[in-house]
């Protein structure tokens, strides 16, 4: 491709990343029974936009097409490893802006104030002779301290560090991902978070929330809800809900934590389907799903999307969003950052899931920037 303008390149690569959204739209009507023809088509239009990208490093930059580009057609196309295009940002504004949109927190968001799940595991591992090698695996060194201590120690403990912690976000900042949410016009928020700080965000934003704990097991079996019949509260915009699916640090019983929670969890909700509320279940497959702050191998994601989404009906089936840091490759290999990508859009394709690669930070930051231009074009 020597020789070639930036501008001749940068065209070709927004056909190819259109001509490869038109291919995985196809892709993800027929499953796991793709035929082999077009999964070749998808290889081969990924492979150009790979081949594209490269050339793309080496050319020359055109002083020109900064000044004259639009920016979100620079937004658009600037990162190699981002997937969401202009359409895909268009829909999930104005799902956002009729309500039609339903937040997943993650842990990923509370980066630099609150521990790392694989720092908690491996000071658990290291101060309790944890003697398996997924020293990083919080669920099943859980479920050792579970085994070794007692069944509430691990949920205690968490509850204890959640309880003393000193620092909090700073609901000031315009991009802190709790306070731009809470200034979006939504009804429901769902968090697989132990923390409070969905609702202290929302409420910080003088929006009247409630805070609910999915009634998953015996121990909470009786906890009111909001959504039980007679309740008065009507959740609106205004007056929003947050929803604990795996708990919360003021009911330690409540939380999901080892191994044998997780499946217990998919267990009792497979049984039986009133445990997640009829307004939850609309939600999880009438809205678009926005996924922040989970990583794509995560087990927190793993069990919410394959065991709670994937098994229940899906009617309009809205694009879902999920937000993905860049993929962390194995020592020694030839695998690529591509491969990596590759692999786990095809996984998550044929459920209408588009991949923002990036840190929720980065995402909520152009979210924001987006969310902007979009209210002044359509007041």
């Amino acid at each position: 491709m020597s020789g070639r303008s930036v501008e001749s390149i940068q065209r070709e690569l927004k056909t190819r990343y259109r001509n490869l959204d038109e291919l995985l739209e196809r892709q993800a009507k027929f499953g796991i029974n793709a035929p082999l023809d077009l999964i070749n088509q998808i290889h081969d239009e990924r492979q150009a936009i790979a081949d594209l990208e490269e050339a793309l490093k080496t050319a020359p930059a055109a002083a020109s097409t900064a000044e004259t580009e639009p920016a979100a057609e620079r937004r658009g196309r600037s990162s190699g490893i981002q997937t969401l295009d202009d359409r895909d940002w268009d829909n999930l504004l104005r799902r956002i802006k009729d309500g039609n949109c339903t937040p997943f927190l993650g842990p990923g968001l509370y980066e630099g104030i609150l521990p790392t799940d694989q720092e908690i595991a491996q000071a658990w591992a290291g101060e309790h002779r944890y003697p398996l090698g997924n020293r990083e695996h919080l669920p099943g060194v859980a479920q050792f301290l579970a085994i070794t201590r007692d069944p509430a120690f691990p949920a205690e403990e968490i509850a204890r560090r959640w309880q003393n912690l000193k620092t909090k976000p700073n609901f000031r900042e315009a991009t802190e991902p709790h306070s731009f949410l809470a200034g979006l016009p939504l009804s429901l928020y769902i968090t697989t978070n132990y923390d409070d700080f969905m609702v202290q965000a929302l409420n910080y934003r003088l929006r009247k929330a409630t805070r609910e704990i999915c009634r998953w097991n015996n121990y909470v079996r009786d906890y009111p809800s909001v959504f039980d019949p007679g309740s008065t509260v009507e959740i609106s915009p205004a007056s929003p809900v947050v929803y604990h699916l795996f708990g919360h640090v003021q009911a330690p019983e409540s939380m999901v934590l080892t191994e044998d929670e997780y499946l217990d969890f998919l267990v009792n909700i497979s049984r039986d389907q009133t445990i997640i509320p009829r307004r939850i279940q609309k939600a999880l497959v009438n809205t678009s799903l926005l996924f922040i702050g989970y990583e794509l191998t995560d087990w927190r994601f793993r069990i919410l999307f394959r065991g709670l989404i994937a098994s229940l009906e899906r009617s309009l089936r809205r694009t879902r969003v999920a937000i993905q840091l860049g993929p962390q490759l194995p020592e020694n290999s030839e695998i690529t950052v591509d491969h990596v990508r590759w692999y786990f859009e095809d996984y998550l394709a044929k459920d209408d899931v588009r991949i923002y690669w990036g840190s929720s930070f980065d995402f909520i930051k152009e979210l924001n920037e987006r969310w902007t231009e979009f209210n002044e074009r359509n007041p």
